[in-house]
């Protein structure tokens, strides 16, 4: 599974009832425990701002979600959600937005970084993630001795495959959803 995580790193997309809250996102739809949520998921930026309160910012179609763990420094504790120090970040600040839930499938963009990456990006890619044709390709192709090495089965819709056959073909600027089954 470590071999994949640097994929998420970058964004990756996951589909969601948009409107909804990020706790609600976070813990009703995609099963992250509310606990983990509260006590290792310190740092949450939507769309470019650090949220403070998770049950009154909302997710919409095409919104940019990054979570991280604690970061070091002054700068992580000025970023950390409820901080003591998150008056020193004014502009960077998420601020309510009274979205009431659409209801409304679609997609947002989701970031990992450092613990979240670790704890929550085995889940993410055994559930399945939306990437680009060309990053997913271009990112397999860097991997390729790796993957044969480390990977019992590979399919591609469904039948077996070769990682030749994968990196070889032209998957354009489609979308494609990627997973990964470890035992």
């Amino acid at each position: 599974m470590p071999l994949f995580l640097p994929l998420l790193g970058k964004g990756f997309r996951v589909t969601a009832q948009m409107g909804c809250s990020i706790k609600d996102f976070l813990c009703g739809q995609l099963g992250i425990d509310a606990g983990y949520l509260e006590h290792r998921i310190q740092t949450v930026f939507l769309n470019g701002k650090a949220v403070d309160d998770l049950e009154t910012a909302h997710i919409m179609e095409g919104a940019v979600l990054a979570l991280s763990g604690a970061m070091p420094g002054l700068a992580g504790a000025t970023l950390r959600r409820g901080g003591r120090l998150r008056q020193m970040r004014g502009e960077i600040s998420y601020a309510n937005d009274h979205v009431i839930c659409s209801g409304k499938q679609g997609q947002l963009t989701l970031k990992l970084f450092n613990l979240t990456l670790k704890d929550l990006g085995p889940r993410f890619l055994q559930r399945g993630i939306w990437v680009k044709g060309k990053e997913l390709q271009h990112f397999l192709t860097q991997r390729v001795d790796l993957i044969r090495q480390n990977c019992r089965d590979i399919r591609l819709n469904g039948h077996t495959a070769d990682i030749s056959k994968i990196v070889t073909t032209d998957w354009g600027d489609s979308d494609v959803l990627f997973t990964v089954a470890y035992a």
